[in-house]
C-alpha cells in the first residue's frame, strides 16, 4: 500500500528516512561534428509531374441571381439557397 499524501522523507509511522545519496550530473565529452555530404539528385525531373500545358487563364465564376439569399441552414453548417419571400425564416 502506496501512501498518497504526507512527506517522503518520513514513513508512515513517522519515522524520518535517511537521505538520499546525491548523484553526480554526467557530462558528456565534446565531440565536433562530421561533415557529411548531402545526397543530391541527379535529375531534377520527377517522373509524377505533369509539365503538360495547364489552362492558366481566370474562369468566372456564374452569378447568383439577386432573387435568392444564401444562409446556414440552422445553425448545422450546410448552406442553402433561400428566396427573398422567406429569408424572415432563416434559423427557425
Amino acid at each position: 500500500m502506496a501512501l498518497t499524501f504526507g512527506s517522503l522523507r518520513h514513513t508512515s509511522s513517522g519515522r524520518k528516512r535517511k537521505p538520499l545519496p546525491k548523484s553526480k550530473r554526467y557530462t558528456p565529452k565534446f565531440q565536433p561534428l562530421q561533415e557529411t555530404t548531402t545526397y543530391r539528385r541527379e535529375t531534377p525531373e520527377y517522373k509524377s509531374y505533369d509539365q503538360g500545358g495547364h489552362n492558366t487563364e481566370l474562369v468566372e465564376k456564374p452569378k447568383l441571381d439577386s432573387k435568392y439569399t444564401i444562409a446556414p441552414a440552422y445553425n448545422k453548417g450546410a448552406y442553402q439557397v433561400i428566396s427573398r419571400d422567406n429569408v424572415k425564416d432563416i434559423g427557425r
